[in-house]
């Protein structure tokens, strides 16, 4: 679609993505200010008109794209949009991040906020997978095609996508070919060699956890787990070997210790991209092809990713009032992968508990020792290794995105668009076992495990926009739409599944018993809208709309009317403008929005619905069948409504070479959709969904563009962004809800909702760390881990049950997040680095239970600083000044449970990218006909550095993308990647 646009002429004009070239007019000269630029086509078929200067948006150009060694297009956002987090749940390329534009808005759902592809309309890239551990759609994008990506954050900008923008909506384009130019080709490669950008856990080495575990025996001996005395260390060093390493087991005469994280991971990965494109057009239409061809062996062996992409774009005018437009992006997807979260099963977790004493082989096969002298030790069939060659996850995934769109001036100054956008996925996900792998409850140990999951995703949406667009007497512009849009989205799913496989070949013929389902959900949106935008000699703008939508996952009340109003005031248009500026533009806009925050995410489609349920427990015991309650369904759910103020300002001095874009903003988002909880006493589900609570936003955002030096050889240019927030819930139904249950990604013990908090407030026990002397007068003993007994820290228990958990006033979702870009370029060399950085927040590690388990476990490796940071009197070892309590067999305290213990600041500066770059110049051109030829080095998350000088895991982790509960938490996942590469980018 095509808008012209009439805006203030400034050295550069960003815009939407657009760089345009403007000659800057004398001060006195008002009328020729303003120029009139190229008209500018937007996705979705609905216009960003003049009036959205009003708004609040960030742009992020094709460069930071093009060969880049991310997988998906969110991880390049990281640290170049203000006010936008970011954090991922692996390293695993094709694993879902999550995104958050001004905080969590919603209390369920993916926080993330709406992606929109040349106008299609592709959701909120959560996870949409059946059996791997998590799928980020978003990867099936291929970055190097993208044109530029566009971050609309409040109401005036984002209401151009209705109701599903809420959270904040991210526009990606993707290249095209330009009229009248002549055919360019263009080719470009990169190969990386990755490793952990930060991972900081040193597990014990053989000697050392020999050493801890006669520690152990020491600390626990005389009745505190073992009725014997010893008289020294090394007889309880000795009774450890004894009696907790097998006599079978080889290592233990040999002492060729295993090291299970080389034996689980490879020593680098690598990663290569080619890209390809050829573009050009005539008179009255253009073009471009690309594709490209990614793949990634990542750190664990036996992953993989692979992808191939093809985008096509083409552009015809007709006439001068008919064109047509078609994009088209369509990519092939092959993902290995293995069995995450902390399951035994996930080899990654595996390799921080298994002893060094245990081998990988034993007598030429398998080593499948379960250690059962402790029945808490891990399940025979577990030993990673196999695991990795004998289970394992495959994927292939195609997508399909495409988008065609009509613009039409049937009548002087008068407009119809039309924009149909499609997006099609196709997965197939296979996951097996071999026998001897009990990785789900019911196996046999002679028989093995097949799934085999078929899933179907169409969404597609269809816009018709008719608008007026006129200027009266030079001064008078006034834009005028109005429209209406069709979303339509369903999910097909069948899944097969067997604990019975007798052979390896993966059929479901070789099975005694084959479990299947099948799920099919729909959902739709009806939306109504108007626009007026009206712009007064090119000083003050005026925009408003109107909208009114319609959803199917809503109860009785499906509709709901929203709204936005949004002025500007060009101030350096005015004769009196101060001198000092080149440019000055004050902004304000408030809407109110409405949100759905769990339509994007498959399964509650039908929460306003009661919904009954058969057999739910097949295959997880020999019960016959029965009908139960699966959801008492809401009739009364409705939309959330967020009432979203923005005020900014944007201005810059000398000649616009210092620009600066600030941000002020106050979200109040009302009738949040979270639990609620029927009396006990009506024996009917003990929750559902309703509207109950309120959240605000509030916060401030600043973006400062400079270039402080400039000529014929030498330009520095620098951009910075900072931002400020928090997100607060306001109202709750009940005055607090924890999110117990244990390792689930919907659970997570340290955090809770109550209003006046903190989202996401980490609420749990206060730990005081270990005692350094006895206190017979509260029974205390030296190396006993501590307690407060309440939020005033005033007295200490070492009994946990005397406790009471406390509100700590920091959740995982950081205050301040900054990014700051620097480029040199002399002649022809390039040099490039992004700085990104993260304050005051709180991040916990979500395995502590396993990596400092203070002896609960004798036979699992634990960090090294078990051994070197706990108190024991143990002769020889004595450590009476230590961090972490007395080890003592099964942990009778319990201290290795969720606490303040296992939470750590956040804080940290990461040096997200660096890249220097050689362009050969105009003589090599001339000579060879290239008019493009770069080869450059290129690193991402080379350095991190942490605050908190304990933090031993990335700062920027999640358990999962769909839900902000995981927000923080460290899973011992794939880790965060670090790439160094080198590339070459060719044009002809």
């Amino acid at each position: 679609m095509y808008v012209k646009l009439r805006v203030l002429t400034i050295g550069v004009l960003f815009f939407a993505g657009q760089s345009v070239m403007a000659q800057k007019a004398k001060r006195s000269d008002t009328t020729t200010k303003t120029k009139e630029i190229e008209e500018v086509v937007l996705i979705g078929g609905i216009k960003l008109d003049p009036a959205q200067k009003v708004g609040a948006y960030n742009v992020v150009s094709k460069a930071n794209f093009e060969s880049t060694p991310f997988s998906s297009v969110d991880e390049v956002l990281n640290g170049r949009v203000a006010g936008l987090n970011f954090s991922s749940a692996s390293g695993d390329p094709g694993s879902s991040n999550m995104i958050t534009i001004r905080g969590v808005s919603s209390l369920i759902g993916t926080p993330n906020p709406l992606y929109v592809i040349d106008g299609v309309v592709v959701g909120k890239g959560s996870d949409n997978a059946s059996m791997m551990e998590s799928w980020n759609p978003l990867a099936s994008i291929d970055p190097n095609a993208i044109e530029n990506v566009s971050v609309l954050k409040d109401a005036s900008a984002t209401a151009l996508y209705g109701s599903r923008g809420a959270n904040g909506v991210i526009l990606i384009t993707t290249k095209k070919g330009k009229y009248n130019q002549k055919t360019k080709f263009e080719f470009s490669t990169e190969t990386g060699v990755q490793d952990r950008a930060f991972d900081k856990m040193k597990l014990m080495t053989g000697d050392e956890y020999l050493k801890y575990g006669g520690i152990l025996m020491w600390n626990s001996q005389g009745g505190k787990g073992i009725a014997q005395t010893f008289n020294t260390l090394e007889e309880a060093t000795q009774y450890y070997l004894d009696n907790y390493i097998p006599d079978d087991e080889p290592i233990k005469k040999s002492r060729e210790y295993t090291n299970w994280s080389k034996e689980v991971n490879r020593v680098s990965s690598v990663v290569n991209t080619y890209n390809f494109g050829v573009s050009g057009g005539g008179a009255n239409t253009s073009f471009r092809i690309g594709g490209s061809y990614y793949q990634n062996s990542p750190l664990v062996k036996s992953s993989g990713f692979d992808r191939l992409s093809i985008n096509t774009a083409i552009d015809h005018k007709a006439s001068d009032k008919l064109k047509f437009g078609l994009n088209l992006n369509y990519s092939n997807i092959i993902r290995n992968t293995y069995f995450g979260g902390r399951a035994s099963a996930n080899p990654v977790t595996s390799t921080i508990m298994l002893s060094p004493f245990r081998s990988v082989y034993k007598n030429g096969v398998f080593n499948q020792d379960s250690w059962e002298k402790d029945a808490n030790e891990m399940t025979a069939g577990f030993n990673p290794v196999s695991i990795l060659q004998e289970t394992g996850q495959r994927s292939v995934i195609n997508s399909f995105i495409g988008s065609v769109n009509m613009d039409y001036q049937f009548i002087k100054n008068f407009y119809f668009n039309s924009l149909f956008g499609l997006q099609a996925q196709f997965m197939t996900e296979r996951q097996f076992g071999l026998k001897g792998h009990p990785v789900y409850i019911g196996m046999t140990e002679d028989q093995g495990f097949f799934g085999d999951a078929r899933t179907t995703i169409l969404d597609w949406n269809w816009s018709n926009t008719l608008s007026y667009r006129n200027i009266f007497n030079g001064i008078h512009n006034v834009q005028a739409y109005a429209g209406m849009e069709y979303q339509d989205h369903s999910y097909n799913n069948l899944y097969a599944f067997s604990l019975t496989m007798n052979d390896p070949r993966q059929y479901f013929q070789f099975a005694d018993k084959v479990i299947t389902t099948n799920s099919d959900l729909a959902w739709r949106q009806i939306s109504y809208f108007g626009r007026l935008n009206y712009t007064l000699d090119s000083k003050y703008t005026l925009s408003g709309q109107i909208r009114r939508d319609g959803n199917s996952t809503l109860g009785d009340q499906k509709w709901g009317n929203f709204w936005s109003v949004g002025t500007s005031w060009n101030v350096f248009n005015e004769s009196f403008a101060p001198k000092a500026f080149s440019s000055l533009t004050l902004r304000a806009s408030y809407g109110v929005l409405g949100n759905i925050p769990y339509a994007d995410q498959w399964g509650s489609q039908y929460d306003a619905y009661a919904t009954l349920g058969y057999n739910s427990q097949i295959g997880y015991g020999g019960n016959g069948g029965y009908a139960g309650i699966s959801n008492p369904g809401n009739s009364s759910l409705e939309w959330e409504q967020s009432g979203h103020l923005d005020i900014g300002a944007d201005f810059g001095f000398f000649n616009d070479r210092l620009k600066f874009s600030m941000d002020y903003y106050d979200k109040l988002t009302k009738k949040a959709i979270f639990y609620a909880f029927p009396a006990a006493e009506t024996g009917g589900p003990s929750e559902f969904f309703a509207n109950v609570g309120d959240i605000r936003n509030r916060g401030f955002e600043i973006v400062i563009d400079a270039v402080p030096i400039q000529n014929d050889n030498f330009r520095w240019s620098i951009n910075a962004n900072g931002s400020y927030g928090k997100s607060v819930v306001e109202k709750l139904n009940v005055d607090r809800y924890e999110f117990a249950g244990g390792t689930s990604d919907s659970s997570n013990e340290l955090v809770a909702l109550a209003p006046g908090h903190l989202l996401g407030e980490y609420y749990t026990w206060l730990w005081a760390g270990v005692a350094k002397a006895d206190d017979a007068a509260n029974n205390i003993k030296a190396g006993d881990g501590l307690w407060y007994t309440d939020g005033s820290q005033t007295a200490v228990t070492n009994v946990k049950t005397k406790a009471e958990k406390a509100w700590l006033g920091k959740n995982a979702f950081p205050t301040y997040n900054v990014g700051l870009t620097n480029e040199f370029k002399y002649k022809n060399l390039t040099l490039s680095f992004l700085i990104s950085g993260q304050f005051d927040f709180l991040v916990q590690n979500g395995v502590h239970s396993y990596t400092i388990h203070d002896g609960r476990f004798p036979n699992r490796n634990q960090i090294a600083e078990a051994l070197y940071n706990s108190w024991t009197d143990a002769p020889g070892a004595e450590n009476f000044n230590a961090d972490n309590p007395k080890a003592l067999l099964n942990n009778p305290s319990e201290s290795r449970l969720e606490s303040s213990r296992f939470l750590n600041k956040g804080d940290h500066i990461r040096l997200k990218e660096a890249r220097l770059a050689y362009s050969f110049g105009e003589v090599f051109k001339n000579a060879t006909g290239i008019t493009n030829f770069t080869v450059y080095v290129r690193g991402t998350n080379l350095l991190t550095y942490a605050f908190d000088k304990e933090l031993n895991y990335d700062p920027e982790s999640t358990s999962n993308s769909w839900s902000w509960v995981g927000k923080g938490r460290y899973w011992y996942s794939s880790p965060v990647i670090r790439t160094m590469s080198f590339g070459i980018q060719i044009g002809f």
